[in-house]
């Protein structure tokens, strides 16, 4: 499977000539979880869990991890990046060759999940390194970020109250989107997201089950829950992620459209293909 859309330096300039004005923003399907993120050009642009290499397949012939497509970008071609969100440390979401190849001659920040930071340390600049915090804010150029903690399929913590696994909350030019990362629902996770009332949200579909869980494949959402907790917390927009790349932990997205039309025919969604780009207007 190639990319469907544009990829390399055709999408790159895609990303540069796109124009956002008000009340608006626009995103690209990197793949898996990978969001890039362009709101006006004072806002700048961000990128969420960018795994751009083959690096598990490399490091791991063996392993059943195997991208189902190329990289839609190489990540050095993610040069004029303001920002990029890391959720957890897993090499789906923290991969540390693309993490490498972003920094170098770049002035990017790197917003890491503080337990993890010194996983990044060696690739990247510590007055680049941001320590995300469960419910600290900070800005990335024009972007408003806020983390919150995600059960992957626990909450964990280090010594000091840090979560591991963490979703951002994101606001730009007048629209709020959510990135889950990997997580389950909770009741906190309900309680949070409704309190942020987003436009957008970002969420895996991909679920889990006994016999992935013993290989050691950690669930997530599954697309029943994806849809019933949009509902619960307002979205206006939903995008799943995390279902496309490897085909050993896949859910086939067709099954999470039909439970919409069936359960909830009135709410929007979109499915989205590798280097396709979005643009959500309020």
């Amino acid at each position: 499977m190639a990319a469907i859309y544009k990829s390399g330096e055709e999408l790159m300039n895609e990303v540069r000539k796109t124009k956002i004005y008000g009340e608006s923003v626009s995103f690209w399907n990197l793949g898996q979880a990978g969001i890039l993120l362009k709101g006006t050009e004072e806002d700048g642009l961000l990128c969420i869990d960018p795994y751009l290499s083959r690096s598990i397949e490399e490091r791991d012939p063996k392993t059943e991890f195997k991208r189902a497509f190329p990289p839609v970008v190489a990540p050095g071609m993610l040069r004029d990046l303001d920002g990029v969100l890391v959720t957890h440390g897993h090499d789906d979401h923290l991969d540390l060759l693309s993490i490498k190849e972003i920094a170098r001659g770049n002035d990017s920040m790197f917003a890491i999940p503080a337990p993890l930071i010194s996983l990044v340390q060696e690739h990247v600049e510590k007055k680049y390194i941001h320590a995300a915090k469960n419910g600290e804010s900070f800005t990335i150029k024009g972007f408003e970020i806020t983390s919150i903690p995600a059960a992957h399929t626990e909450y964990e913590t280090d010594s000091l109250g840090n979560h591991a696994f963490l979703g951002y909350f994101i606001e730009v030019n007048g629209i709020r989107l959510f990135h889950s990362g990997d997580t389950v629902v909770t009741p906190e996770l309900i309680e949070k997201v409704k309190e942020f009332k987003p436009h957008v949200a970002f969420l895996p579909i991909n679920g889990g089950d006994y016999f992935r869980t013993s290989r050691g494949i950690i669930g997530n959402m599954s697309f029943r829950e994806a849809a019933d907790f949009s509902a619960a917390v307002g979205v206006d927009l939903i995008v799943p992620i995390h279902y496309d790349m490897f085909p050993n932990n896949r859910e086939n997205p067709a099954y999470f459209v039909d439970y919409l039309f069936h359960h909830y025919p009135n709410q929007k969604f979109h499915m989205m293909v590798p280097g396709e780009r979005f643009i959500y207007h309020k």
